[in-house]
């Protein structure tokens, strides 16, 4: 009895824990950015990545999961450029309990421009969309 009813309690706690992710309204998977971010998790077992990508404006992006999650600041502000100069942007928000990335089991990160996983590699020019980077650690 005892059993079940932990059981019961892990799933009824995964089924609330995934709940926590809403994608962004009009955001869309993208196949080829997600089979390349699974390459770049594969490093890490127990790692799966799922890509988002929307034509919306960072700052929209991130108000939205503002009011939805709890964002993780990294430490130390931090301004980068790529080499055309645009800047590069981006955002953490914890789907869950944790208090930073390395003890959470789900978060997201939102850039802009997207860059993949890897960075910019020499002669790719970024992608001109607000990436939602979802992340789950099982």
């Amino acid at each position: 009895m005892l059993a079940a009813a932990i059981a019961l309690g892990l799933i009824l706690g995964i089924s609330a824990l995934a709940q926590n992710f809403r994608p962004y309204a009009g955001s869309k998977v993208d196949k080829a950015a997600t089979e390349e971010a699974a390459r770049y998790a594969a490093g890490e077992p127990g790692l799966e990545m799922t890509v988002y990508f929307s034509n919306d404006p960072f700052d929209k992006v991130y108000s939205y999961y503002k009011q939805h999650a709890h964002e993780y600041e990294m430490a130390g502000k931090r301004t980068r450029k790529l080499p055309d100069g645009q800047e590069l942007r981006d955002a953490f928000f914890l789907l869950d309990e944790a208090n930073d990335l390395v003890s959470s089991k789900m978060w997201i990160k939102i850039q802009r421009p997207y860059i993949g996983p890897y960075g910019l590699a020499k002669g790719v020019k970024p992608a001109d969309v607000t990436a939602i980077v979802l992340s789950r650690r099982k």
